[in-house]
């Protein structure tokens, strides 16, 4: 078996094609995000089920490594694991076909033929030395953990550029109100809430990955956004808007787009009146006052509530009909931590 995902590899029909000491395999252990995860946000792929399972039918004569990381770590481009995970299954003598042939097959097809024979190579190389390979998949510098003030300077930084001084002033002042564990819990859900992606955040970004492009790769580049635009998407047949090809001229409005980021949230900005940006900038001014009130409601048994309730904004992921059903749910769960929080101080005053 040439497993070019673990997925797969390991589903119940692949497994039950296969043989206990006589199948053997060769599979790329990249976790490869799934359908699941569009449905469920909080989806994680089993990884070490799946691995369980294709040990337990093939014991010892089965070989797993990270192709598509490998891919991108020896030649750029995940897009050779597949042709990785085929030469350490030839290395192996799991193909009974000559080297030769195999390197004449990918000369006669005529497709990025130096590059294939390359990544077979490396395959091969994978399989016999896996601990060297194993060494440049994992990266050579420790990144420590991040101290409170350096989140928030992180985070007052990206909101600068998002908006403007002025907006990350707003940001700072209010997390400088608090101390401690809740200092930095505000400081992550409140920046959760300011910097929600509307059209102009997202013409900026796309601005600046092309420079990127531009600065990393040769060669003239070609690209195409597939987009969602709340105001002119049509509806597919799941009732839910439906991402496009847009036309080139649309790349060319994204820097004018991104430089009128200053319109946000003012009468001028037209995208600010979708219910999904009223939504967005009510839950900014509904969480200024949950933690206005919450600072008078903090002690060491409330602590922990309060420190929930401010990071609340982390679990509101995703857009459109998928952002609003994941603010219904945290609605929920703001009131019972409000309510845990007002309760104990009524019981404080009655004492």
């Amino acid at each position: 078996m040439i497993g070019g995902d673990l997925v797969v590899s390991a589903g119940s029909k692949t497994i039950g094609l296969m043989a206990t000491g006589r199948t053997r395999g060769v599979v790329n252990a990249h976790e490869i995000i799934t359908g699941d995860f569009t449905r469920d946000i909080d989806f994680k792929l089993p990884t070490d089920r799946l691995t369980l399972a294709l040990e337990a039918r093939l014991q010892n004569r089965l070989s797993m490594f990270d192709a598509s990381e490998l891919a991108k770590a020896l030649m750029g481009d995940a897009i050779y694991s597949n042709m990785m995970v085929f030469g350490a299954a030839w290395q192996i003598g799991a193909i009974p076909v000559s080297g030769a042939a195999i390197r004449a097959a990918i000369d006669l097809n005529g497709a990025a033929v130096q590059r294939n024979l390359q990544a077979f190579e490396y395959g091969r190389w994978a399989v016999l030395h896996a601990e060297d390979a194993a060494k440049i998949l994992s990266p050579d510098v420790v990144e420590l953990p991040k101290t409170t003030e350096e989140k928030i300077a992180f985070r007052e930084a990206h909101l600068t550029d998002y908006q403007n001084a002025k907006y990350a002033k707003r940001y700072t002042d209010l997390v400088a109100s608090f101390d401690g564990d809740l200092r930095e819990a505000v400081a992550l859900g409140y920046h959760k809430l300011l910097s929600y992606k509307d059209e102009y955040e997202v013409a900026r970004l796309l601005v600046d990955t092309k420079k990127k492009a531009l600065a990393t790769f040769d060669g003239d580049l070609k690209l195409t956004h597939h987009l969602a635009p709340p105001i002119f998407a049509k509806k597919g047949s799941n009732g839910r808007p439906a991402k496009r090809a847009m036309p080139k001229l649309t790349a060319k409005l994204f820097p004018l787009l991104a430089r009128m980021k200053g319109v946000r949230g003012t009468v001028w900005d037209v995208f600010g009146r979708t219910s999904e940006r009223k939504m967005e900038r009510d839950l900014i001014t509904q969480y200024e006052a949950d933690m206005n009130e919450m600072r008078n409601l903090v002690r060491p048994d409330t602590m922990d509530a309060a420190k929930t309730l401010a990071k609340l904004p982390l679990d509101i992921r995703g857009f459109g009909h998928v952002k609003h059903e994941n603010v219904s749910k945290t609605a929920k769960r703001r009131e019972e931590l409000l309510a845990t929080l007002r309760a104990t101080e009524t019981r404080s005053a009655a004492e």
